[in-house]
């Protein structure tokens, strides 16, 4: 099979992939797998295919990696097994073939069109899986539970963002989609109510619109915004007695979210314990063995802690990172961010009059989304990070086509 041939088939996996993402659990890990293998056997079959890392973010990956195999390693046998590892090497891979794959321009905005109507059709799974009561929650199939499919989708919608501001080659036709598609979205996430999410989302948008000093651009978000919280509003006013209208005012309701900051406040208090504890600061207890805390005997004799609710992470990603893998793993998950973050001030930094493209606004919400939300929420090794790696990667790779093209 000619090299050719297998580029057609790379990419017809991945732009499958970004189709079903959020709506196939095992559609997903099948046509990840046919998408790596693809893309090993076309760069092996092209002598382009290296397993020595040479770029920064390569080698940030791969001690990322290392750290969360040393982990499990060290901490063996784990209720879990592998799955910690093979969960992160699923979304690491991604990242690395999506910034050394060497598509082109049209290519890689291909993929980021087809991961928003992979949203919007994972919206629509979502609802009617929680109109016919299979889900408790409004929330992605196979993007996690409600705060993990509302980080999902925050990176989503800076995606579409960036995918609208950054037009050169959009149709009419298409830059009408996406400005549904992003209506559509807000008005999902607003319904979700999750508050980190919704946080992160209004905080990016803010310094965005503070960075551009563009008037156009702040009138436009936030009449988006405005439009959409008044939807609701005048919704639930002339459907009081609606399924949704209710719904909404339970999931904004002060019972429901003075019982989120409770639960956030002892899970704060149970990992801060641990790490106070001293033990296993070096590699962690293991990816995904969170729950062996319950069990531990800073917890089974504090009579305070035994009456907590049991936590599988630690409602913060950076506490539930540093307790699993440890300061190594931290540190490693660390110094992969500040690349990122890197490589987003330097493209914006050398955008014309600060007006990146595309991929830049992809990057910054696969960083900044589940940094924020993950403050307040979920650890950053659940489904939306293959989503957040994926984008971050696409970033990447068209910042070193930038960077050929001005050298």
């Amino acid at each position: 099979m000619r090299s050719p041939t297998l580029y057609k088939y790379e990419l017809f996996f991945i732009s499958f992939l970004a189709l079903i993402m959020p709506s196939l659990e095992a559609g997903k890990t099948l046509f990840w797998f046919l998408y790596l293998c693809t893309y090993v056997i076309r760069r092996y079959r092209d002598g382009t295919l290296s397993l020595v890392p040479a770029k920064p973010a390569t080698i940030a990956i791969t001690l990322y990696l290392l750290a969360t195999l040393t982990s499990t390693l060290v901490n063996w046998p784990i209720e879990n097994g592998f799955k910690g590892f093979l969960d992160e090497y699923r979304f690491c891979t991604l990242f690395l073939c999506l910034y050394c794959a060497g598509y082109s321009e049209k290519e890689y905005r291909q993929i980021a069109v087809l991961l928003i109507i992979g949203v919007l059709g994972g919206l629509v799974y979502g609802l009617v899986e929680f109109l016919l009561n299979y889900s408790m929650d409004f929330q992605f199939h196979s993007a996690g539970i409600l705060t993990q499919s509302s980080i999902y989708l925050g990176i989503a919608i800076l995606l579409n963002t960036g995918l609208l501001l950054d037009n050169r080659n959009s149709s009419p036709r298409l830059n009408t989609f996406l400005k549904i598609a992003l209506l559509i979205q807000l008005i999902a996430l607003v319904y979700m109510g999750s508050r980190g999410s919704i946080l992160a989302i209004s905080l990016i948008f803010l310094l965005l619109a503070i960075s551009t000093l563009r008037v156009k651009t702040v009138l436009t978000w936030t009449g988006g915004l405005a439009i959409v919280v008044l939807l609701f509003i005048a919704f639930i006013q002339f459907f009081p007695n609606n399924f949704f209208s209710k719904d909404v005012v339970d999931q904004y309701s002060v019972e429901r979210t003075a019982e989120s900051d409770h639960q956030r406040l002892s899970a704060w208090k149970i990992a801060i314990a641990k790490l106070a504890e001293g033990n296993d600061l070096v590699w962690g207890i293991g990816p995904r063995n969170y729950k062996v805390i319950n069990d531990m005997d800073f917890v089974t004799q504090n009579e305070s802690l035994m009456k907590m609710k049991k936590y599988s992470h630690g409602h913060n990603l950076f506490l539930t990172q540093v307790i699993e893998q440890g300061i190594v793993g931290l540190l490693a998950m660390l110094f992969f961010f500040l690349l990122v973050f890197i490589c987003l001030f330097k493209d914006w930094r050398g955008a014309p009059q600060r007006k990146p493209g595309w991929a830049w606004y992809g990057g910054l919400g696969g960083l900044s989304i589940p940094v924020i939300a993950g403050m307040f929420n979920t650890p950053f090794y659940q489904e939306h990070a293959m989503l957040a790696m994926l984008v971050m990667g696409m970033m990447f790779a068209m910042a070193k086509q930038k960077s050929k093209v001005s050298s």
